[in-house]
């Protein structure tokens, strides 16, 4: 079975490919058709690779990651919705929790998504499920239908979310309001809470259920669109997305349920963090992804990545698994501008892909974070994209000469304000996922990725004061390698509350566990892979008696006496790790159980992820010298490499800068570059 990962970014499109038992990597300017782009890059691996699927009649797994759910959302472009609530609580949406990020700000926006369903859009039926799963008031259909006409025919709904009270605990009204839709409103798609997140908490759940049915026909036209543009491949062509969680889904399941496909295309870079560092022996890592948009930074903790279930998007809640991360508007397209003041700033605004950096040569002419390495003297306008992609020097000399007139300076020292001012910015992100949460990120290592790291991670570890800096060996195709291996997933949740840990009837938590683990197992055997032997994920989330807030813990592979006091025991540490204190004399509540249902993608041999490597026996020499502006240096002769030719324990100290087809690489005076035996680059800073 062939495997081609494709990551398609504001500026570039990634593709990684698994095919024969080796590796093979490809990095194209993205195109504004999105599935003209993934179509062309399947095209660009196959024919470097010399497949030809219909000749060779092979299996063929496509692994996309994509922002189209997040892009409707954000850009506000999803369905024309209806909501039908609980009579008395179709406002829920638009209520909330009450609560201002900002308490004292008098001009402060809205912070619940009501825009999702105005309140003319949003309807209350009669009908009543109490607390224990009773049926207090049954369904009144006709009203439902009829409700559900006007919206059609009135403001012509795209899509429908129903959230009624208490369906987590009993959904037989919600099923019957889609049983009943299905047959009089076939074309009408319907988003039920007690399939979308069937867990306590009526705003988060309605909120996560408006959001799934918001992008539902987005992406459902998006999965269809790319289905048929993979068509020629063959009958053994597949199409995987990436799920925001971290696994990969098929087609089918990812329109079941949209609202999974929030921070897809991240997500499969922190899959990747995890992996390269396990390749070198480290398991804490910090990782920055350098896109040409923003910057991505995750945490991995002893060699888990870090996974919450209740995210945000925007101001919004969002209670489905998602990787957890920051992101600051800093990349390689972020444009440099000046305000009314006279003060220098960088992004959040992107030059993108079209027109794209001065420098591209495509009509862009805003000094961007890329000018700014290529006035510094980072970028090798001869060997940029594996040569491919002809950069111009004199253009982004003059959107930087113009940007330092506005400011008394020279181009290059514009420049280094610019670089300086990126390398701030970035080191404040890190800081979020680590100082902000009690972790010195100085026992940390940081991975760095994405076609424009390699130029900044080196500066933004010394800021910080990291000690070490990994590159991978091919890290600007990163995340569309962490498709590869990242792991077939489907997920569970059920509301099981429990008033006292201490004294739960451990064969009733049991049953529900395996319930789910039933759940996921029948999933898995009709949409997952083939043959491949099915495990689980078992936590719970807890919290102390009087909390409102619950924290995930692992549990053991049975809920038995000794399963629940290790359960106990756990939330005590994961307490103690989160807020810094526990008190084991309080009582102890359950109140969600999870589970993962995952089928291991499996490791791939090193050789075949770092190519062919080769064993220093002589001293490095450079490909060439250049000039290069440092911010504590100044200008000074810089030797460059060629970071692919570089062998196994070579070591060169800064100031130097190192090429490679999908990024560059830049260390300064006291930092030292070597290259370990899986061919990671080492930077000890």
């Amino acid at each position: 079975m062939h495997k081609i990962g494709i990551d398609i970014g504001g500026t570039f499109t990634d593709i990684a490919g698994y095919i024969n038992g080796k590796t093979y990597y490809a990095k194209a300017p993205s195109s504004p058709d999105v599935v003209e782009g993934v179509v062309g890059g399947v095209k660009m691996m196959l024919e470097k690779t010399g497949v030809d699927p219909q000749r060779d009649n092979v299996e063929i797994v496509h692994i996309h990651g994509t922002t189209i759910a997040t892009n409707a959302l954000l850009e506000r472009k999803g369905a024309r919705l209806g909501l039908l609530a609980t009579e008395g609580h179709r406002d829920a949406l638009e209520m909330g929790r009450m609560k201002r990020s900002n308490l004292y700000d008098m001009r402060a926006g809205p912070e619940t998504p009501g825009f999702l369903a105005r309140g003319r859009f949003r309807v209350g039926i009669r009908e009543r499920i109490d607390g224990k799963g009773n049926v207090i008031t049954p369904l009144d259909e006709a009203q439902m239908v009829e409700e559900v006409r006007r919206l059609v025919e009135d403001f012509q709904i795209e899509a429908l979310a129903v959230c009624f009270l208490n369906s987590y605990i009993n959904n037989q009204h919600e099923e019957r309001v889609a049983e009943i839709l299905a047959e009089a409103f076939p074309d009408l798609m319907v988003s039920l809470s007690s399939r979308v997140n069937p867990t306590f908490r009526e705003y988060e759940r309605v909120c996560a259920t408006a959001f799934d049915a918001y992008v539902r026909p987005k992406v459902e036209h998006y999965v269809k669109q790319l289905e048929g543009g993979l068509a020629h491949e063959g009958e053994g062509a597949r199409l995987h997305l990436m799920q925001s969680g971290g696994g990969i889904a098929s087609a089918d399941m990812t329109v079941a349920k949209p609202v999974s496909m929030f921070l897809s295309g991240p997500a499969a870079g922190v899959i990747a963090t995890r992996y390269v560092g396990e390749m070198s022996g480290r398991g804490d890592l910090v990782g920055f992804d350098v896109g040409g948009t923003s910057t991505d930074v995750c945490l991995i903790r002893g060699g888990k990545a870090q996974i919450t279930r209740e995210g945000r998007i925007g101001n919004y809640p969002l209670r489905v698994p998602m990787v957890d991360m920051d992101t600051v508007g800093s990349g390689g397209g972020s444009i440099a501008w000046i305000d009314e003041a006279g003060g220098l700033h960088v992004g959040p605004e992107s030059a993108g892909s079209y027109p794209g950096p001065a420098c591209y040569n495509r009509g862009g002419e805003k000094p961007t974070s890329s000018d700014a390495t290529m006035v510094l003297g980072y970028l090798n306008p001869d060997y940029f994209a594996d040569g491919t992609f002809n950069l111009r020097p004199d253009l982004a000399e003059s959107a930087l000469a113009k940007l330092g007139d506005k400011l008394g300076m020279t181009s290059t020292e514009a420049a280094l304000g610019v670089y300086r001012i990126l390398v701030s910015q970035m080191a404040e992100a890190i800081k979020l996922v680590t100082i902000k949460r009690g972790i010195d990120p100085r026992e940390l290592t940081m991975v760095s990725f994405g076609g424009g790291g390699g130029a900044f991670a080196p500066a933004v570890a010394k800021e910080i004061g990291i000690k070490e800096v990994l590159v991978p060996r091919s890290p600007g195709t990163l995340s569309a390698f962490g498709m590869l291996v990242a792991d077939f997933e489907t997920d569970g949740v059920r509301t099981f509350f429990i008033r006292d840990t201490a004294v739960a009837d451990c064969d009733a938590v049991e049953q529900e566990i395996q319930k789910l683990e039933a759940q996921g197992e029948a999933t898995l055997a009709e949409e997952g892979l083939k043959g491949e032997k099915v495990l689980h994920r078992r936590t719970a989330e807890m919290r102390y008696e009087g909390q409102g807030y619950e924290l995930e813990v692992p549990l053991g592979a049975k809920f038995d006496e000794q399963g629940r006091t290790e359960a106990i025991d756990a939330f005590h540490r994961v307490h103690n790790d989160v807020f810094g204190h526990f008190n084991l004399d309080r009582t102890v509540e359950l109140v969600n159980l999870r589970l993962v249902s995952y089928q291991p993608a499996g490791a791939l041999p090193n050789d075949a992820v770092s190519g062919t490597l080769t064993n220093a026996t002589s001293e490095v020499k450079s490909a060439g010298v250049c000039k290069a502006s440092f911010p504590e240096l100044g200008e000074v002769d810089t030797p460059r490499y060629r970071r692919m030719d570089l062998p196994v324990g070579c070591r060169i100290e800064g100031p130097a800068i190192f090429d490679q087809p999908d990024t560059t690489v830049v260390i300064t005076n006291g930092q030292v570059a070597t290259i370990d035996a899986v061919g990671n680059m080492i930077i000890r800073t």
